[in-house]
């Protein structure tokens, strides 16, 4: 049986509470924490470090970011020949310093051309960690593998709370793609903060839309008989057609509602990836079973990693 805590989908970056159980890196070694046994999946990050999205949001529709940058896309890359004004739209793109521009920058100008595509990429290098955060976000929602590894190449380790933030949304997001683009970059980037959220995002449970009956399945026998009989006359002859009806006898069930498992094959790939290495054993044997990963992730790794932390401390020189 799944047991599956809350991944508290679609809440935006920095506006959760974490509960006390925050995963995040520090600056010398790994905290884990135990997953709790009731309420959301804990942030794996530190809120407090972490600008608002919704501030930004509404910064950037105030500034008009996105209309800029259709502008700029219009005007410098919309004819593939005008080398030199792709060259000086380029080169505006870097102008664009505010956090709050870097999103629409990527959500409008993400389909272009492989030079636009590299440009923004390499303009969010150059941005710190809010450059981090767009590169994990421009890497989480394309569909291009080729893009997607020019963003994680780009990345910097350690990964900090803005970066760690837009992972953390993007697996709690309902849309699969999404989530599972998401799973893909936590694995890259061996985010294990993001450990107790694959294990609950890896399978979902969505119900099946639809008006009226998803289905009949009909179980029983069919008897024919004749039900009536209709004269059929002709030219010194007559006869008689027969109406053939049908009796049915066994049981109806109407399909009125159902529930389809998605499992996120890249998801539970880079759980397992993961956990793999953390552990130094093949932790592929848990499957898609929650229930199974959490009590091995409270039960085995957590302690794991404490005897581990502890030894550290043991062999460090005193002062």
């Amino acid at each position: 049986m799944l047991v599956a805590l809350p991944l508290a989908l679609g809440q935006p970056c920095a506006a959760q509470t974490t509960g006390g159980f925050v995963l995040r890196r520090p600056e010398t070694t790994l905290l884990y924490r135990l997953i709790p046994a009731t309420g959301s999946v804990p942030l794996i990050y530190d809120s407090a470090k972490v600008e608002d999205r919704e501030q930004l949001r509404l910064r950037a529709d105030a500034r008009e970011y996105s209309h800029q940058m259709v502008s700029l896309a219009h005007r410098s890359f919309k004819n593939a020949r005008a080398t030199e004004a792709r060259s000086k739209g380029l080169v505006e793109l870097t102008e664009f310093t505010d956090v709050a521009a870097l999103r629409p920058m990527w959500d409008v100008l993400g389909g272009e051309a492989p030079d636009v595509v590299l440009g923004v990429l390499d303009h969010f290098a150059t941005r710190g960690e809010a450059g981090q955060a767009a590169l994990v976000y421009a890497a989480i929602h394309t569909d291009d593998k080729a893009v997607r590894h020019e963003a994680i190449r780009r990345m910097t380790s350690p990964l900090f709370d803005e970066a760690l933030c837009e992972i953390d949304t993007g697996l709690r997001d309902s849309r699969h793609a999404i989530a599972n683009g998401a799973g893909f970059v936590a694995g890259a980037l061996n985010a294990v903060q993001a450990i107790p959220l694959l294990i609950f995002a890896q399978a979902t449970s969505d119900r099946v839309a639809q008006t009226g009956d998803l289905a009949w399945i009909v179980v029983g026998t069919q008897t024919t008989y004749v039900a009536n009989l209709i004269p059929v006359v002709g030219g010194s002859a007559g006869a008689f057609q027969p109406v053939l009806g049908v009796v049915n006898e066994g049981t109806l069930l109407r399909v009125m509602d159902a529930v389809a498992i998605t499992y996120r094959i890249d998801i539970h790939n880079s759980l397992v990836a993961m956990t793999s290495s953390e552990w130094g054993k093949p932790t592929d044997v848990y499957g898609y079973n929650m229930k199974e990963w959490w009590t091995w992730f409270n039960q085995t790794l957590v302690p794991l990693k404490e005897e581990e932390a502890r030894l550290a401390r043991l062999l460090e020189p005193k002062p």
